[in-house]
């Protein structure tokens, strides 16, 4: 059983590498809807910064990227992000 299957309220993961918490998810969307008013392609990806999670535009993965979907929300996750994401003051990023 996987972790979506576990707790559906909370989980949100890639073979428990990620998990997004719903102010994460929340944040993330809000980007990816923003950055789709300029280009339909638009995805975030997101790399590892020390505990920093940094969100960039992408039109594709990355040779290694996992894809993760979550309702209208698709990201790319760069290997070495891991544990779960959270979004803080101003909506940055961080892995706990």
């Amino acid at each position: 059983m996987d972790a979506l299957s576990r707790n559906p309220r909370t989980a949100r993961s890639i073979a428990v590498m990620v998990e997004l918490t719903s102010r994460a998810q929340d944040a993330l969307l809000a980007s990816q809807t923003a950055a789709r008013r300029f280009d339909p392609e638009a995805h975030i990806r997101l790399t590892a910064d020390g505990a920093m999670v940094r969100q960039v535009l992408a039109s594709r993965p990355e040779p290694g990227d996992a894809v993760l979907e979550v309702g209208a929300l698709t990201i790319f996750v760069a290997p070495g992000v891991t544990g779960t994401v959270d979004a803080g003051e101003h909506n940055e990023l961080t892995t706990g």
